[in-house]
């Protein structure tokens, strides 16, 4: 009985620990895909990961269903737990080989909305990779607010005052976006422009420049917008491409010479501006890397 025993213990030890991070993504994303580009790699890779996890445990870890296509089954959601210590486990070893030296280096992962990604935070790299040059900087994407507690980031950017978080992340606010009406590079004119209103989803009601571009659009003649989208980065590449008007972040707009500001039309509200707030978790403040990655993020020209 104890050869059994020993036996079967050995086989339940012989899958890769490095399998379940791909396990969590897709419960993070429920879709192969998605937990393909959170994890770097392929949706194929993702896909043949978990198929040897599923194999070497010898359970049934995903199946179909939930919002994206996928979810974990129940013996999947019981593993998750158990995972999910693991990387915390394993962030902490991270932390604490990282706080015992005192060079600059390092992988810091940051996050913010693909718009502020793309348009602020990538043109500003040369600057820490010439004054940290052994510090890689892992931006992340995401319009979800991500969860520094499980360390999915080492930072986050986020364009609202933080009401959640937990004892653990620390928030300070590190600038402002101003907004400005912004259409195509040959409107007509900056007074008389009639192009419509490029608005957001419903599910986007509750954020400050939503709220302005509804009330631009009732206003408007017809009461009608051009296009309806999810996102920043979509409503920046409609105006670029002459379907229709909106705001934008001036900061982000102004450098893009398919873009023109626009006067504010008469009658509509002040334009909005959004605060920037820089989130850490307090294990990693004594990481120099962190540290210098927090500093160059703050000296961000972000109005």
């Amino acid at each position: 009985m104890p050869a059994l025993l020993l036996s079967h213990s050995a086989i339940m030890q012989d899958h890769d620990w490095n399998d379940l991070k791909y396990l969590l993504a897709i419960h993070r994303t429920g879709s192969f895909s998605e937990a393909g580009r959170k994890a770097g790699v392929s949706e194929t890779t993702v896909s043949r990961r978990i198929a040897a996890l599923e194999n070497k445990l010898n359970v049934k870890l995903i199946q179909k269903g939930g919002l994206n296509g996928y979810e974990l089954s129940d013996i999947g959601l019981e593993i998750i737990e158990h995972a999910e210590v693991i990387e915390q486990q394993n962030a902490d070893i991270r932390d604490l080989a990282s706080n015992l030296g005192t060079s600059t280096s390092g992988i810091v992962r940051v996050s913010a909305v693909p718009l502020v990604i793309n348009r602020i935070l990538v043109p500003e790299l040369k600057r820490i990779q010439q004054s940290h040059p052994n510090i890689t900087i892992e931006l992340v994407p995401e319009t979800r607010n991500i969860d520094l507690t499980k360390r999915e980031a080492d930072l986050a950017i986020r364009l609202a005052r933080p009401v959640a978080g937990g004892l653990k992340t620390t928030a300070r606010r590190i600038g402002q976006l101003h907004y400005a009406v912004f259409g195509h590079a040959e409107a007509t004119s900056d007074t008389t422009d009639t192009t419509a209103w490029i608005g957001y989803d419903e599910s986007q009601a509750s954020f400050p420049q939503a709220i302005w571009l509804n009330a631009a659009i009732a206003a408007s003649p017809d009461g009608a917008n051009a296009l309806t989208v999810l996102d920043a980065t979509t409503a920046f590449e409609a105006v670029a491409a002459g379907i229709g008007k909106t705001i934008l972040p001036r900061r982000v707009a102004a450098m893009d010479r398919r873009l023109r500001e626009l006067v504010r039309p008469r009658g509509l509200p002040p334009l909005p501006k959004r605060d920037v707030w820089l989130l850490s978790h307090t294990s990693q403040n004594s990481s120099a890397a962190v540290n210098a990655v927090k500093d160059w993020l703050a000296e961000v020209q972000w109005a």
